[in-house]
């Protein structure tokens, strides 16, 4: 089979290494952008500014209780709109908006209003029947509920609300009031207790004023909060990112044919067709010149070749380089065009060894195993493959 060995070997720990560590610039940027994106997630939290919410209890109170002196049952006033439709006309759109334009604030609130509780009363009257009665028990509340970032801006906004309500219960009792006064006047006989009764609502009116007592004021944080990443998440970022980064500089390394040590040639070439790396140090030369001088004799040669792999390579000053070694030993060395570019006539013609030349992280294991199949088969005697580094 000769000096080139076709069996392609297992993938070697000690490239690979090297060629990860080639990329190191990009697991570095992985790992930075995993640690930009958890500095982001942190930035959308601080972004987000919190919100307060306030929330404020109200007693109504019974204004027409006291009618019940002069014998007027205040479940007969009865007011317009009632006090549930109270609360929905105050959350109409068209009140929202004339109350934000006021204040100058679009804060979110709401309003509700507690449900009437009844207390059930039994009394055993003395023919030994049980009378039942409903009584109406405590009276109604409001609860105001308001959200926005500022806790200011919520107490301004709340009071609009809580004086346009009192103004609405205001009117709506008056109301309620007048029309009970206009039927006992409609009455066609008018007795002293109607006369009372009616004297009573006229001064009822001046007296409802829609009051809502104030009985407790809650502030809580609520929504997003402003918070800070803690460092073992940007660890995570850090390490997630740069791990990320491994497994691609892994990937492209293996996929990647250039050469970059002779170690990887090891299972394409025998190991004497692998005849030395040239460096920037003075020694690879000599070291290089003496493999290429014991190949020669061996072959009876006096003349090598260099037979660059692609057009990167630059056999020329390689060759001037090894000559100046060689030829006080008796050996010449000199340089070709690439194998793609050398005419048929000037390969057959040429009596000198035939050595491939590759530069280190530039060629491809491909260009010189072709390299060295052509000249094979052209029968052409061959030494063995140089590394040259391409910064020599």
């Amino acid at each position: 089979m000769g000096l080139l060995n076709r069996e392609v070997g297992e993938v070697e720990l000690i490239p690979v290494a090297k060629g990860i560590v080639s990329r190191w610039w990009i697991v570095l940027i992985a790992a930075l952008l995993g640690t930009v994106a958890m500095w982001s997630q942190e930035s959308n939290l601080s972004a987000t500014p919190p919100l307060t919410e306030v929330v404020r209890t109200y007693e109504s109170r019974d204004e027409t209780a006291l009618l019940s002196l002069v014998g007027i049952d205040p479940a007969t006033v009865s007011p317009f709109p009632s006090f549930e439709h109270q609360v929905l006309h105050i959350q109409e759109p068209a009140t929202r908006e004339a109350i934000a334009t006021k204040t100058g604030f679009d804060s979110s609130v709401s309003i509700t209003r507690s449900e009437q509780r009844f207390s059930l009363l039994d009394t055993v009257e003395g023919d030994g029947k049980t009378k039942f009665t409903f009584l109406s028990v405590g009276t109604p509340t409001y609860t105001f509920w308001c959200s926005d970032p500022s806790e200011d801006h919520c107490n301004i906004v709340l009071d609009e609300y809580q004086l346009e309500l009192q103004k609405i219960r205001k009117e709506s009792v008056v109301s309620g009031l007048h029309r009970l006064q206009l039927l006992l006047e409609a009455l066609p006989i008018h007795t002293q207790s109607n006369l009372e009764k009616i004297e009573a609502l006229k001064a009822a009116k001046s007296l409802i004023k829609g009051e809502l007592a104030l009985l407790s004021t809650t502030t809580n944080a609520a929504g997003a909060t402003v918070s800070t990443v803690k460092t073992s998440t940007y660890v995570f970022g850090l390490l997630a990112g740069a791990l990320v980064g491994l497994l691609i500089a892994l990937q492209l390394t293996l996929i990647d044919k250039r050469v970059r040590s002779l170690s990887q040639l090891a299972k394409r070439f025998e190991s004497q067709a692998l005849l030395g790396v040239v460096t920037n140090d003075a020694a690879s030369i000599q070291h290089v010149a003496s493999a290429i001088v014991a190949r020669a004799r061996s072959l009876s040669l006096s003349s090598v070749a260099f037979i660059p792999v692609d057009e990167q390579t630059d056999a020329q000053s390689m060759a001037e380089s090894i000559n100046t070694a060689t030829s006080p030993m008796g050996v010449t060395v000199t340089s070709l065009v690439t194998i793609s570019a050398i005419s048929a006539n000037d390969l057959i013609s040429s009596n000198s060894g035939m050595i491939p030349l590759a530069s280190r992280n530039v060629s491809l294991t491909d260009d010189i195993v072709a390299t060295w199949s052509v000249l094979e088969k052209a029968q052409k005697p061959l030494l063995g493959v140089v590394l040259a580094d391409s910064k020599s």
